[in-house]
């Protein structure tokens, strides 16, 4: 389902929504929405809400079902009505795009499917043809062409202003403890219950307390991904794992080891290898991350004003 929506995703910038009566085969063409030359068909909808719509149904029920596709039909058609509105401003301008910027496109998209038939797959699946996606993507960049020559150069960031937004949010560039870690599991299989693993678990613990190798002992003893490693787990961030271990984890103090954690795959052991405390990242780190982040919000605002103007000179009908 992931790799099917990321076909969609990548040029309808907004997330995809259902709508209760689509369990019909055929996609209808109904011209839905006139905007000035161009037009949105309720073909066109489905073809964007169909691949996810059985996920959607098994989320919700009854009322908030009926209330949450009234709400997503809504957003499709204010999203296509704004694409529809920007398509037809920038082919008044006469803006073009080569065959080479769509192919990049649709090539970014084939790297995430293993190969050219799972790709077409999923095209059919969605009721597509690459001369589809051709054309959604011949659409989508001449759009974002126009937002750049209209907006973009219009958009300016001080750098005090990147400096001012770091100084009042710092909480939100914040690193998290981190822990590198080391862990031994000892595996409840059909060949070893779960009484046998936890006694080989606490034999195993109580040589780690005696002074035996970390390293040795999980290579030695280890059924987890990590036992070639000598249980390495890397660096492992507060909050990441299941509450169950990362309690344990991040109640030790650098070199200690812990007791065994049940889990449903057995009996785990961690040893604490390092600790970083948390941290307020520096300016530097996230500069970058900033100026984009108050870039697009700029952009957005820009550019819904951009539309709003243009509406207030089109043709829009609803049939």
């Amino acid at each position: 389902m992931l790799r099917k929506g990321i076909i969609f995703l990548a040029f309808l910038a907004t997330v995809s929504f259902l709508r209760e009566p689509l369990l019909k085969a055929e996609v209808v063409d109904k011209i839905l929405v006139v905007i000035n030359d161009e037009i949105i068909t309720q073909g066109e909808i489905d073809r964007i809400i169909m691949p996810v719509y059985e996920e959607y149904r098994k989320q919700y029920s009854g009322t908030e079902l009926a209330e949450r596709v009234d709400q997503a039909r809504y957003n499709v058609l204010q999203t296509l009505i704004q694409d529809k509105l920007l398509l037809s401003e920038a082919r008044r301008k006469k803006i073009e795009v080569g065959k080479s910027d769509v192919e990049a496109k649709i090539a970014e998209v084939k790297k995430r499917f293993a190969t050219d038939e799972e790709f077409k797959a999923a095209l059919e699946q969605e009721n597509l043809v690459v001369g589809d996606l051709e054309k959604k993507y011949n659409e989508r960049v001449i759009i974002d062409k126009l937002i750049q020559s209209e907006i973009g150069g219009s958009i300016s960031l001080p750098p005090q202003e990147i400096i001012s937004f770091y100084e009042a949010n710092k909480e939100h560039f914040k690193d998290p403890k981190k822990i590198k870690v080391r862990s031994i599991l000892i595996r409840v299989s059909d060949e070893r219950s779960k009484e046998d693993a936890f006694k080989l678990a606490n034999e195993v613990l109580a040589r780690l307390k005696d002074g035996c190798n970390f390293e040795l002992m999980a290579k030695t003893y280890s059924d987890g991904p990590y036992k070639e490693n000598g249980g390495d787990m890397g660096w492992v961030r507060d909050g990441e794992l299941m509450e169950a271990l990362n309690d344990q984890i991040f109640s030790l103090e650098k070199g200690n080891i812990s007791d065994t954690v049940p889990t449903n795959l057995g009996f785990h052991i961690f040893m604490a290898e390092a600790i970083e405390e948390p941290r307020v990242k520096d300016f530097s780190e996230v500069k970058g991350r900033i100026e984009t982040m108050l870039y697009n919000q700029k952009m957005q605002d820009k550019l819904v004003e951009f539309v709003e103007e243009l509406k207030k000179n089109a043709y829009i009908a609803f049939k």
